[in-house]
């Protein structure tokens, strides 16, 4: 009967999928825990390349949703130069917050599109505007103390 209610209600059906996805990420979670305490873990791997190791300033800028051109002159960063070489060692230390950010939210979010949602929404504690907007003025930290903060439970 609760089967029938629910492949008979979209929204249910969105809300059931997304819980499963949710517990399917705790069981993984579980388990890494369970393979050892302390093991290290590389969150968002994906968006490193893999021949060197380091951030990919073309993956940062297709996971977020936005052109790389758009990402490299919000961070104040050379177009020209990330387009020729996305994972510059000089191109490091501005993509590392933004890795961080990115992290987070895949913590609380779990989907690269849940993640571009919260980052497309407008947040009180941005006076209105959104963490992509903050972040594309070069001002990932104040995205970075929200979400810090969110994580480590304490009210804003």
């Amino acid at each position: 009967m609760a089967t029938a209610v629910i492949e008979n209600n979209p929204e249910l059906q969105t809300r059931f999928t997304e819980l499963q996805s949710r517990v399917t990420a705790l069981q993984e979670e579980l388990q890494a825990i369970q393979r050892g305490a302390g093991a290290l873990l590389v969150t968002l791997p994906e968006l490193h390349d893999e021949a060197t190791g380091r951030i990919d300033a073309q993956k940062v800028a297709d996971y977020m949703g936005v052109p790389l051109k758009r990402l490299a002159e919000g961070l104040q960063l050379n177009y020209k130069a990330v387009h020729r070489s996305p994972t510059a060692e000089a191109l490091q230390p501005s993509l590392k917050p933004v890795k961080r950010a990115l992290e987070i939210l895949h913590e609380f979010f779990h989907k690269p599109e849940t993640v571009r949602v919260w980052l497309n929404t407008p947040h009180p504690d941005l006076d209105g505007d959104t963490a992509l907007d903050m972040i594309l003025a070069d001002n990932v930290t104040a995205v970075l103390r929200i979400l810090e903060n969110a994580a480590a439970g304490v009210p804003v």
